[in-house]
């Protein structure tokens, strides 16, 4: 695919949101980003579907190239849901497979809520359908890390943005990273580059108000109505959104498939490309004929299509 130039499309609250058209022939396939990420992290799955969909990546207000909410406070679940179905109108897509990781699977979630008619399929990569810091490292943990959360203002916030941003790069820091379980052994400091440098660049406020938008919302309650394939993918290491979330998320999702990555941390994306490309090739193949196949037994077998 040749590079894309940077498209817009204009959010409720008149932000301008940018997206990409990567081109590819047939089936739209629509990725969107996590919290405090940008679209580099679908690279590899981008290169590896090449021109057999048509795929198109979009940052969320206030990340990457998009710009500040104008609106802080319409940064909830649904307000970036209205974001994503903003950029398909932009883009001229009708209908599109939802391909999605971290905090964008709530988003994608949602949108089974709003817009099912538009969803030809639901791809979630390690996140959460529901309040995602109840789960954060511990149940013990997440939600004391919550409060402490809501009470920073936007000045903290900035300065704990660049603070991280320039923590990362500093020796011995990838190392203690890893062996901490936030990123996964076969993830390279230079891999992780592009991650510090968006975290930089975003907004204070709107990064702020995502994180209180995340945890107040649920999809838990649309799972059993979910009616389009569905591939999700789990990391057994995933410490932010940990693999039994995965586990329960394809369970209630009826007919849905588990891709289960035993040895997965959050940045899976980038440690096991491979793995999760071949399971979207086949489950685009899989849908572009006769839809998803039957599942497999269960095989405790890192890669392996498991059954839900």
């Amino acid at each position: 695919m040749s590079e894309p130039v940077t498209k817009w499309a204009i959010a409720a609250d008149g932000t301008s949101v940018a997206y990409w058209d990567h081109g590819g022939e047939g089936l739209p396939v629509i990725f969107t980003n996590g919290y405090a990420t940008s679209t580099y992290y679908w690279d590899g799955l981008v290169e590896a579907l090449g021109e057999s969909v048509r795929v198109i990546t979009w940052d969320l207000r206030g990340h990457g190239r998009s710009c500040a909410a104008r609106d802080p406070a319409s940064l909830t679940v649904e307000g970036c849901t209205d974001d994503l179905r903003r950029v398909m109108d932009a883009a001229g897509v009708e209908r599109a497979v939802l391909v999605a990781f971290s905090f964008g699977c709530q988003i994608v979630l949602e949108a089974w809520r709003q817009m099912p008619e538009r969803i030809a399929g639901l791809v979630p990569i390690l996140g959460p359908f529901e309040r995602p810091f109840d789960t954060l490292v511990d149940p013990r943990v997440g939600p004391g890390l919550y409060k402490l959360f809501r009470r920073v203002r936007p000045p903290v916030v900035a300065t704990l943005l660049r603070a991280s941003a320039r923590a990362g790069r500093l020796p011995g820091v990838h190392r203690l990273a890893q062996l901490s379980g936030v990123v996964g052994r076969g993830v390279s400091a230079a891999a992780m580059t592009p991650f510090y440098e968006t975290l930089a660049g975003i907004d204070p406020p709107s990064w702020h108000a995502l994180g209180l938008a995340a945890q107040e919302h649920s999809a838990r309650d649309v799972l059993e109505s979910i009616s389009a394939p569905t591939l999700v993918v789990a990391g057994g290491r995933d410490v932010f959104s940990p693999g039994a979330l995965g586990r329960e998320m394809a369970a209630l999702i009826p007919g849905a498939r588990l891709l289960w990555l035993a040895e997965a941390t959050h940045t899976g994306l980038l440690g096991h490309p491979d793995a999760i490309a071949q399971a979207l090739r086949t489950y685009l193949d899989d849908l572009r004929s006769e839809g998803p196949g039957q599942k497999t037994p269960e095989q405790e077998t890192p890669g392996q299509m498991l059954p839900a």
